[in-house]
């Protein structure tokens, strides 16, 4: 589901009780074919957060300045 930055740091906070997502919301967004993507993140994107407590799976990834797609995954 696609939504902005306070919409998923509340969702985030329903579950986890910790800075990593706001540090990863603070970060600037890198165009995934701007030199500095390439250049700095061979490996991935900086682009993406994921983090998983008690089977259960949040990852966000970051379509623009604003705008977030989130997923949530039980694995139970």
């Amino acid at each position: 589901m696609e939504m902005n930055k306070t919409e998923a740091l509340n969702l985030y906070k329903q579950h986890f009780n910790d800075n990593e997502f706001i540090e990863f919301l603070e970060s600037p967004y890198i165009f995934e074919d701007s030199d500095d993507f390439k250049d700095y993140y061979p490996e991935g994107t900086p682009n993406l957060f994921s983090k998983e407590k008690n089977n259960f799976l949040f990852t966000a990834y970051k379509l623009n300045e604003n705008i977030l797609s989130i997923t949530i995954e039980n694995r139970q």
